[in-house]
């Protein structure tokens, strides 16, 4: 039960990469989860978010550094699930040989 939990967690950060990747514009929540406001001045309308897809005062994701904080801190949280998923399998086989 663990494994599949785990499994589906590295699936749900892997599609929100995706998603980050992808995302033209963002809500300022998004942003600041995300990423690191990286200009002075912003152009801002009302439209729906990229992110979270609710309708709000958005931006373009280059004001917020196309997300390159988020991106990378979630595919290491990957990277390490994965890792602790093989080593915890791992030990399991040990342990029923």
């Amino acid at each position: 039960m663990k494994q599949t939990t785990d499994m589906t967690s590295i699936r749900q950060k892997q599609a929100l990469v995706k998603k980050l990747e992808n995302a033209y514009n963002t809500c300022f929540d998004c942003g600041k989860k995300y990423g690191v406001y990286s200009v002075g001045c912003s152009s801002v309308y009302e439209s729906t978010c990229d992110v979270c897809g609710e309708t709000k005062p958005i931006t373009e994701t280059r004001d917020f550094a196309y997300f390159v904080t988020g991106i990378r801190k979630l595919k290491m949280e990957i990277l390490n699930e994965k890792s602790n998923s093989k080593t915890q399998k791992q030990q399991s086989e040990k342990s029923s040989s």
